[in-house]
Parts: structure tokens; C-alpha cells; sequence
């Protein structure tokens, strides 16, 4: 399983949000360079990155800073927030970037989305964003009536490869993963599922183990010092 430390990026700065919620934000470094060059030296093998601005806006706000983090390391990025367009894929992929996050456009562009599937797809990651069920989109600010599940089945067909599943009510809240939801998924689904949301623990780390997800994208957890990136790696 691997462990995928997160870097949330607003106004230029990494911060964390509870449960997306813009207004309820705490800044831990003014560059995120800083802490991606950090988790690097601690042993990350890839580092989770999401342009928050982008994601509130539609498109990428913080390219420059994106930019600077990717080159500033050795270890693979992938990034996520407000990518809608092939072109702004394209853009990311030059810089660099590993993988390419899509959560909006895969929901509502299903012929966009299977044309950069054709090109990129052992490349790109869908976003499953739920909240009790329903699948959130554009920043988390708008809800749907799209079931997980269903949507992830759907996609699965379509050609997407890989999933990120984040409860968004636990996110930010230190309060464990949705294991009920997760294990539904696991089981409906063939393709790797990424899992984010509420660690809070090495025992929540050690349950996801268990149920054989790929990996672990940890954000507040190592932020707020609940355990650190060595010691989470270590039982991941």
C-alpha cells in the first residue's frame, strides 16, 4: 500500500481545509516547496497535490507554484483542482506531473474525458468525492444526484483505470474513514482505489491495509503531528 502525503495549495500557500470548506482554512507553510522537499527527504514516493483555488475557480490558478514544487523533487506528483480541459492536461504533463486528477470533467464530459482516456489513460485518476453516497463536484460545492458506486462502475467501463475516494464529510476532521463506504467500493470494483479522508490514526492505515486499497493519500494527520510520515510508511 503506498502512503501519499498531501499538499494542499491556496493563494500560493499549503494549508488544509475541514471538509472543503474555504472558510474554515489553516495555513501550515507559506511555500509549499518547503514541505514537499520534506516529505521527499522522509521517504515519500509520490506526493498528492491539489491547486485549491483551481478547483473553486475551474481552472488552474496556481500553475506557477505547481510548476516550481514538481521540479523542485525528484520523487512522481500528481495533481488535481479545476483540471476541466485536454489542454490544461496536456500543459501538467509537460511540467512533469505524474499523474492528472479529473473529478468535474470526468462527471459532466463524458466525450472529453474519454478523449484524454484514449491518450492518457494509465495516466489519469478520477476523483470520487462523496458525501453520503452522492458524488460532489467543482470544488466540492456542488452536489449531484450520481451514486459512487454506480458513477465509479460506469467509468470503470468507459476506460478509467484508477480512483481516488475521499469522504468529504470526514475529511479534514481527524475522525477515521468511511470503512463502510470503501469496502463497497472495493468490493463492486476491479480498478485500484486511492483512499483519502479523516486518517487520523496508524490503526485507520492498518484497516485500509487490510482491505487492499492501493494507497493512502494523508494530509492533516502528518500536519497536526499524529504520527509521521516514517512511522505511517513503515506499517503501510
Amino acid at each position: 500500500m503506498v502512503i501519499i502525503p498531501a499538499i494542499d495549495i491556496k493563494n500560493g500557500k499549503c494549508v488544509r481545509l475541514t471538509q472543503g470548506d474555504f472558510n474554515r482554512e489553516v495555513i501550515y507553510e507559506d511555500d509549499p516547496v518547503i514541505v514537499a522537499k520534506r516529505f521527499e527527504k522522509e521517504g515519500a514516493s509520490i506526493i498528492h497535490i491539489v491547486d485549491l483555488d483551481g478547483a473553486k475557480e475551474g481552472k488552474l490558478v496556481n500553475l506557477d507554484v505547481v510548476a516550481k514544487l514538481i521540479n523542485s523533487v525528484a520523487v512522481p506528483v500528481q495533481i488535481g483542482g479545476g483540471i476541466r480541459d485536454e489542454q490544461t492536461v496536456k500543459i501538467l504533463f509537460s511540467l512533469g506531473a505524474k499523474r492528472i486528477i479529473l473529478g468535474t470533467l470526468a462527471l459532466e464530459n463524458r466525450e472529453d474525458l474519454q478523449k484524454i482516456l484514449t491518450k492518457y489513460a494509465d495516466r489519469i485518476v478520477v476523483s470520487l468525492d462523496s458525501k453520503s453516497g452522492k458524488l460532489l463536484q467543482k470544488g466540492w460545492k456542488e452536489e449531484t444526484s450520481k451514486n459512487y458506486i454506480v458513477t465509479a462502475l460506469e467509468l470503470q467501463t468507459a476506460g478509467v483505470k484508477r480512483f481516488i475516494y475521499t469522504d468529504t464529510i470526514k475529511d479534514g476532521m481527524l475522525s477515521s474513514p468511511n470503512f463502510t463506504e470503501i469496502k463497497q467500493l472495493m468490493q463492486q470494483t476491479i480498478s485500484p482505489i486511492i483512499v483519502g479522508g479523516g486518517i487520523s490514526s496508524l490503526e485507520d492505515i492498518k484497516k485500509l491495509k487490510l482491505l487492499r486499497v492501493e494507497g493512502v493519500i494523508i494530509g492533516k494527520a502528518l500536519y497536526e503531528n499524529k504520527f509521521t510520515l516514517k512511522e505511517v510508511m513503515h506499517v503501510g
